[in-house]
């Protein structure tokens, strides 16, 4: 059955493109409010897609968050239940002018598809979506399908979340897929993610650095002692207490990652910086996959148009960020970093720090169930590849959802986009070799699960 499917895969190449760029298309930006009936679009255009393959789907609606698509085939009784997660909201595709073709026009070049979304996420959940539409048209899959599509990732949501938590029981599933990893990686754990606003005020309106200076609070440069307190030269966080809860990683996991194809000049050439950073002591896999860290990511205040403006601020403010490992808890540190951040104000300054989003919370994952197996040979069948087993630096905060709500599942987590992909940034692409190799590790997976 799998080898009537793949062969179909091949023949639909070219029409599976033509619907990969169509979903690209559509505006998804999911934390911004102009977009939302464009997000609404993305998730009815899923709707369409699982219907007409013939899998019962629907919208699942919660609060005002976007609708998280969900569809199931229940045509292989005794089988195994295998649901495969995915996410069509995508980043804002700021900066615009870095684009070499307009985000949401995507354009194939050098045999990749560019476009905001193109790994992240939409060229992985569709080649999923794609694997289980080839395997109904050639007998139906070996196994139960389900997929729950939601539109909340990248800002975190509600929606997805009070589906699993109030839908538990209809939920239970023999396996889960979270599809949005790395390309021939399996990971067994993930860092948690922390996103914080750090405010400073001063005085009731802006000053005269003339008039006022020398005289008056001036947040931004309280700020910006606060910031560089937070850390030191080295990487090393300076918050009291943050470093209690962490664990080295096991010698055995060591000693896999010490086989790695990763280099320090693979990871200059990747990010174009002129040196790495991070915590003396520590390998590169330890800082990426088991340290914590902080990063500033912008900072607001003051006057920054052309020009000079002498002027002090009344108010400043800075994006901060923490990625939290397995058994730090993200709500102890973020008191902790309150509680720091008020101990370096200066005089006159008043300085508060705001969550912003949702948590998510670091997890590690069981590496030797039946899934991972299977996994790990059904890449071995499209890519001719053994995928690594590993943990990853980012976080993806619905594996914790899928974890909690449903203990009986066996969850993996992987994808089929490349860490040069650039998600997140200007001209984020999908190698098509592997969107469709993708397709066909997706089909060998279902005969994997099978008969695992």
């Amino acid at each position: 059955m799998s080898e009537a499917a793949i062969e179909l895969a091949r023949r639909s190449r070219r029409q599976a493109e033509a619907d990969f760029a169509e979903e690209l298309r559509i505006p998804s930006v999911g934390t911004q409010s102009r977009h939302r009936e464009d997000c609404r679009r993305n998730a009815e255009w899923l709707l369409d897609r699982f219907r007409r393959m013939g899998m019962d789907a629907s919208l699942y609606e919660y609060g005002q968050g976007h609708p998280t698509v969900q569809a199931e085939w229940l045509g292989a009784p005794g089988k195994p239940l295998l649901t495969i997660y995915g996410h069509y909201d995508v980043q804002p595709p700021d900066p615009l002018p870095e684009w070499v073709s307009g985000p949401f026009e995507p354009a194939i070049r050098d045999g990749s598809m560019f476009a905001r979304g193109a790994c992240d996420n939409k060229g992985q959940h569709l080649s999923a979506l794609k694997a289980a539409e080839y395997a109904l048209a050639t007998g139906g899959p070996p196994l139960n399908l389900r997929f729950l599509v939601e539109g909340e990732e990248e800002g975190g949501g509600e929606v997805l979340p009070h589906l699993l938590e109030t839908e538990a029981d209809r939920l239970q599933s023999d396996y889960v897929f979270i599809h949005d990893g790395t390309l021939l990686q399996l990971l067994t754990g993930l860092r948690g993610n922390l996103y914080t606003e750090i405010q400073v005020t001063g005085a009731a309106i802006d000053l005269h650095s003339g008039s006022f200076g020398g005289i008056a609070p001036n947040p931004l440069n309280t700020l910006a002692l606060i910031l560089a307190g937070l850390k030191d030269r080295t990487g090393r966080i300076l918050i009291p207490g943050f470093y209690d809860a962490v664990k080295d990683p096991s010698p055995e996991e060591l000693a896999s990652w010490a086989t790695l194809p990763i280099t320090e000049e693979r990871l200059l050439e990747m990010t174009g910086a002129p040196a790495l950073e991070g915590e003396p002591g520590y390998s590169l896999f330890e800082r990426n996959f088991t340290r914590p860290t902080l990063d500033v990511h912008g900072v607001m205040g003051g006057f920054t148009d052309e020009g000079s403006k002498t002027v002090i601020p009344a108010r400043a403010a800075a994006k901060v960020s923490l990625r939290l490992v397995p058994d730090q808890d993200p709500l102890l540190i973020l008191e902790a970093l309150r509680r720091h951040a008020e101990s370096l104000a200066t005089p006159g300054t008043r300085v508060a720090v705001k969550q912003v989003g949702e948590v998510a919370w670091p997890i590690l994952l069981d590496s030797r169930h039946s899934g991972i197996g299977a996994a790990s040979r059904a890449f071995e069948a499209a890519f001719g590849q053994t995928p690594q087993v590993v943990r990853a630096g980012y976080s993806i905060p619905v594996v914790s959802d899928f974890v909690a709500n449903l203990p009986g599942s066996k969850v993996f987590v992987s994808g089929f986009s490349g860490e040069d992909d650039g998600a997140h940034s200007p001209n984020e692409r999908m190698v098509l070799d592997n969107f469709h190799r993708g397709t066909e590790m997706v089909i060998h997976l279902f005969d994997e699960l099978a008969n695992a």
